[in-house]
């Protein structure tokens, strides 16, 4: 399997912002993807972007499919184990949601609209993203700042080192106790999630270090996930927050549908 770095990647989404599909959603993008020009609404290409990008890179066969379909591209990376659902990164291929509908793609998750790639992790925990197919429109490419409540989840490709470290760098930024990164902030916006829930009640704030009090509230929302309690944040236990704040709200808004359908 050919195989590119982060850095490639984004170099080649970044010279794409700006460029706009014309005449109904004609675009460059469709035409490489499909092998001839094709227009109209049936065609959006969100997924032909993201696709056509790791082409670009000579790379594409790390999407594992050739798609032009959120749900395909999902359900592809779903199979290969390889959705992530917290901690997101630079270059992950992120699937959004515009509704909070179950998915019937990957269980426990939302169901997924829209397709792009995260260029950055920000400070105040939102990401910037480079989207194809969006802007209104016809659509075009352009830089997103997106939040964690509209991101499904993420596919993670398997990208290669460069030099001495990853490209990745926040590969290099463990979620651990003593620390302070950019991964931590993320993951300590999931622990406040998780309070304003009352699923756990050891409240921390909102800077990049990992002290005794995030110490306490991962234990806490490891207890409440039903994942070993030993403050460590592993796979397990980014898995076990995100599914509770995902059931939590699934059950909230079954409830809302309820209450109004009783109401007539």
């Amino acid at each position: 399997m050919a195989k590119t770095t982060v850095d490639k990647i984004l170099k080649i989404a970044r010279a794409e912002v700006g460029t706009r599909a014309t005449n109904v959603k004609r675009c460059k993008y469709n035409t490489a993807f499909y092998g001839a020009e094709v227009s109209g609404d049936c065609y959006d290409w969100c997924a032909a972007f993201v696709w056509w990008v790791f082409k670009q890179a000579g790379a594409d066969d790390m999407l594992f499919c050739k798609t032009a379909g959120c749900g395909v591209l999902a359900q592809t990376f779903y199979n290969k184990g390889k959705i992530v659902r917290s901690g997101y990164k630079a270059g992950d291929v992120v699937l959004f949601h515009w509704s909070n509908e179950a998915s019937t793609i990957v269980p426990g998750a939302y169901a997924v609209d829209h397709v792009g790639i995260i260029e950055s992790v920000n400070s105040d925990g939102s990401y910037t993203t480079i989207e194809g197919n969006t802007g209104g429109g016809n659509g075009a490419v352009l830089r997103q700042k997106r939040w964690a409540s509209c991101i499904s989840y993420v596919c993670r490709p398997d990208y290669v080192l460069s030099g001495s470290s990853t490209i990745n760098k926040e590969d290099e930024e463990m979620i651990k106790y003593g620390s302070h990164n950019t991964a931590t902030l993320a993951f300590k916006k999931q622990l406040i999630t998780l309070y304003n829930m009352k699923i756990i009640k050891t409240k921390v704030d909102n800077s990049n270090g990992f002290g005794a009090g995030t110490l306490k509230a991962v234990k806490e929302a490891q207890k409440a996930g039903k994942v070993k309690v030993d403050g460590i944040v592993g796979e397990k236990t980014i898995n076990a927050i995100y599914h509770l704040i995902n059931d939590c709200n699934w059950s909230k808004d079954k409830k809302i549908a309820n209450a109004k359908k009783a109401l007539g």
